[in-house]
């Protein structure tokens, strides 16, 4: 499994910069650069996932679907990269995030 950063911190799975969710997916079917990426799996933060996360922790390594299909660390829509960066600061959805990692191999 890879190690997971994530600084999406408005993400309801996001404790102490780490995913509680168990696996995510990264988006980005024709993407040629980060910014065309993001975190499928993100969920704004609401009183209810604030509540429901409290007794969660977040995951160091974590399952990465990948739909970055040009991704250099895609191999069968799975993440091979050792460790990856998701940013997302601030966002409300998850077309805010990306992930920082991504390597084109175009």
């Amino acid at each position: 499994m890879t190690i997971l950063k994530c600084s999406a911190t408005t993400c309801a799975y996001n404790e102490d910069m780490l995913c509680s969710r168990g696996e995510i997916n990264v988006m980005g079917d024709s993407a040629k650069s980060s910014e065309e990426t993001s975190c499928g799996s993100f969920r704004e933060k609401s009183q209810g996932a604030m509540n429901s996360a409290k007794n969660s922790c977040g995951c160091e390594t974590i399952q990465i679907d990948c739909k970055a299909h040009n991704c250099t660390y895609n191999e069968n829509c799975k993440c091979t990269a050792a460790a990856i960066d998701v940013a997302g600061s601030g966002a409300k959805v998850c077309s805010e995030t990306k992930c920082d990692t991504f390597e084109c191999q175009c």
